[in-house]
């Protein structure tokens, strides 16, 4: 463990946690402690624009009472999760998709299926109320409020001002994130309301969000934490158990138990009719063995009932913990390596710019050599001037290209050894006319492309040792920002770490209580089940023992 994490505190200790004071908050810390949220009944109702319909769940806390949606439910769920990305938001009963709707009963599957929503979405509602960050989330005390227009909350900070993408925000305490996004120079600051104050933002006001890069969630990690590795490990173990094994038997044995139930209610009406035709005591036993069938029957519905609910419900709620808990670490992971990103890229502008200081330190001292060498030519021309009278000048020619004269040797001879002159001489000494006809336009491609060239080097950097100078000034300001993005991020990542294994502890807790809960469950309804089949097939042995042979 860094210094770093041995230092954090988060939210979960009691001293840190901040109240906003409203009636919620007040009934689910201050006043009772035990208080409960009961969903008291479902009633389909109208939207009131085309008479599509719904179910709205009543909510009774305290002294407040609310009608939600489903889809209320689903919004409040995922504005937990954006808010706070490090904590293992409780689950709601999932959508049914258009196959099941497309093969079930609509009157009695509806009763069944909006039964189970309440008892799961009431489960939902507690365990947020419980939790030890959630529950002081004035979003979700809205959300119980009586008159409160969900719509709006959602449209209103802090949910408002969340960014796209929550690696864009800055952690503050207790695994919740910033609601600002990262300003830049063309953003301002939002206004909040009194009842939700701004949050104390890590990231300075001059960190720009196009130097934090967004990784991929297949991005590897070169120096991963191995405690998360295993917590990731030992969650796909977890939720491949409670799926593929626990909730797939389970279905299978409740359907079966419901076939059972099925044909015990059909024998019961057999042995009943059949004891009609029987007399004394032989028609009393076949009449209770009838009865014992039909109370195995009412039994043994009972049974499945009480198995889905007390027991099929939490396996698929912690199915769904187990997805949950994969979005956690898959957060904490991106994290880690957005940190390692711009590591990299830190070290690449730091690389960078070396190479162009080194450029830069090149090009300076050649910029010194041609002065030196030009101050020295400057010397040699003006002693050769002193010594030799001025020569008119001579027209341009054949062996002068570009202001420069070619080789000497190339130069016509005019003189011979005893001063005899060449009397080709003048021939060569003249300009030829087609020469000169030539260098009043362009001579060649060669030329086009070089004077082409020139001219968009002109307009593309008109000035190299400024554009240089200007590379470094950039490149230097890049490493300030990402030296603070890099502190930043790294500080973030030690929060998020800190407060995602304090919420996968609390976690592990919850379900060692709640897994007990199942199974004691799981054993008194089967005992139940056989104490009340024993009941009644004693009665029935008693009144068989009764028939004289």
């Amino acid at each position: 463990m860094s210094d770093d994490e041995a230092n954090y505190r988060p939210i979960s200790q009691p001293q840190l946690k901040s109240s906003c004071g409203c009636s919620i908050d007040r009934a689910i810390h201050r006043n009772n402690t035990n208080a409960s949220i009961i969903i008291t009944g479902a009633q389909k109702q109208s939207d009131g624009s085309g008479g599509n319909s719904y179910v709205a769940y009543s909510i009774h806390f305290g002294n407040n009472d609310t009608k939600r949606r489903y889809s209320d439910f689903e919004s409040l769920r995922k504005a937990l999760s954006r808010l706070h990305p490090t904590v293992i938001v409780p689950p709601i009963p999932e959508k049914h998709s258009l196959s099941d709707y497309a093969t079930m009963q609509r009157v009695k599957d509806d009763i069944v299926m909006i039964e189970k929503r309440k008892r799961m979405l009431q489960s939902f509602l507690n365990r947020v109320a419980q939790h030890p960050d959630l529950s002081y989330d004035h979003v979700f005390h809205r959300f119980l409020e009586t008159s409160v227009s969900w719509a709006e909350v959602l449209h209103s900070p802090p949910l408002s001002t969340l960014p796209k993408n929550l690696l864009q925000t800055p952690l503050i305490t207790g695994g919740k994130h910033d609601s600002r996004p990262i300003p830049t120079a063309s953003t301002s600051t939002p206004v909040y309301s009194s009842s939700q104050p701004p949050p104390p933002s890590t990231i300075s006001l001059g960190l720009s969000t196009s130097v934090i890069p967004i990784p991929s969630s297949t991005q590897t990690l070169r120096n991963p934490d191995l405690r998360f590795v295993e917590s990731e490990l030992f969650t796909n173990r977890f939720a491949q158990h409670m799926s593929s094994s626990i909730d797939k038997t389970q279905r299978r044995v409740v359907r079966r138990l419901g076939d059972l139930a099925n044909d015990y209610a059909e024998l019961g009406a057999v042995y009943n009719g059949f004891s009609l035709n029987e007399v004394d005591t032989l028609a009393n036993a076949i009449e209770k063995v009838g009865q014992a069938v039909d109370s195995s029957y009412t039994a043994t519905g009972h049974m499945v009932t009480a198995l889905e609910s007390d027991f099929a419900e939490p396996v698929q709620e912690y199915i769904q913990y187990a997805q949950t808990i994969k979005q956690v670490l898959n957060y904490r992971h991106l994290k880690h390596a957005q940190v390692e990103l711009i590591a990299d890229s830190l070290e690449s502008k730091r690389s960078h710019l070396e190479t162009l200081l080194r450029m830069e330190n090149e090009a300076r001292r050649l910029d010194e050599a041609l002065k030196r060498e030009h101050s020295v030519r400057a010397v040699d021309s003006n002693g050769m001037h002193d010594n030799f009278p001025d020569e008119p000048a001579q027209p341009i020619g054949n062996n002068q290209r570009n202001g420069h004269l070619e080789d000497d040797s190339l130069a016509p001879y005019s003189g011979g050894e005893n001063g005899n002159v060449n009397p080709y001489a003048s021939y060569y000494s003249q300009p030829n006319p087609v020469t000169r006809r030539r260098t009043k336009r362009w001579s060649g491609p060669t030329n086009i492309f070089s004077a082409l060239s020139h001219t968009v080097q002109g307009i593309i950097d008109v000035d190299p040792e400024a554009t240089r100078r200007n590379q470094i000034g950039k490149t230097r300001d890049a490493i300030v920002q990402l030296e603070e993005a890099h502190e930043v991020t790294r500080k973030d990542l030690v929060g998020i770490s800190a407060d995602t294994q304090a919420d996968l502890d609390r976690f592990q807790r919850q379900k060692v209580r709640d897994m007990r809960d199942m199974l004691l469950a799981y054993a008194k309804i089967h005992a139940k089940w056989c104490q009340k089949n024993l009941g009644s097939w004693e009665e029935a042995r008693a009144e068989v023992e009764k028939i004289q042979v």
